[in-house]
């Protein structure tokens, strides 16, 4: 039953690593969340950001898996704030953790092969924009604003400042997305550390391949 949720809640190539490996893997991540969060990342309004939060949460949840992918944004959120304290929002924290639980639920799909990767890339990126970007962290911006910026009351209505808001985090999405598929193809086509190491060995079996059964008469 223990080593079921394991595999769901990590890749196989993380569950192979030694304690120490797993631990620094999630230690770098979550500092690298951490730079994304507060020092890179730019205010342009305050629901409009400059940031590479997408890449960071997806790399850690598809290359490590679920959990430790909600780990990563989530927790490079909350210590991200520590270093650059702003309006105490937590929800924030949480839609970069389901960024990154989601990327890793996504690599479990059966698909297999170079072409297998990139394929569950890039459901990822459709599902995270749709689910996560236009719906779940727009929601959360919009009460933020309502919350710390409007002081309770609405200035503009939701679709109205939605239109807005994804004009610019779709660019910044696809800034993100690009920069997915550079180091992703870097890792597919050196085969470095070993991350797609099952998707790249496993080939579907074909007609020809199967060995016929003989029936005794």
């Amino acid at each position: 039953m223990l080593s079921k949720v394991s595999g769901w809640l990590f890749t196989k190539y993380f569950l192979s690593l030694s304690s120490a490996k797993k631990i620094a893997y999630i230690a770098v991540f979550i500092a690298l969340s951490v730079v994304t969060n507060s020092l890179i990342e730019i205010n342009v309004t305050p629901s409009n950001k400059i940031t590479f939060t997408y890449f960071i949460c997806f790399m850690s949840g598809f290359l490590l898996g679920p959990l430790p992918g909600f780990l990563v944004g989530f927790l490079g959120d909350a210590i991200g704030f520590l270093l650059v304290p702003q309006d105490v929002y937590w929800l924030f924290g949480l839609t970069l953790g389901l960024t990154g639980l989601l990327a890793g639920l996504v690599r479990k799909l059966p698909l297999y092969g170079r072409k297998g990767v990139f394929l569950k890339a890039l459901v990822f990126f459709v599902l995270s924009y749709v689910l996560i970007t236009c719906f779940v962290n727009s929601l959360v911006n919009y009460w933020y604003l309502y919350l710390f910026i409007w002081n309770g009351t609405v200035k503009t209505v939701f679709w109205v400042w939605l239109g807005g808001r994804l004009a610019f985090q779709t660019v910044i999405y696809a800034v993100n997305v690009g920069l997915c598929a550079v180091v992703l193809s870097v890792l597919v086509a050196t085969r470095l550390f070993g991350f797609f190491k099952q998707e790249l060995a496993a080939r579907p079996v074909k007609k020809q391949d199967e060995v016929p059964v003989v029936k005794n008469t």
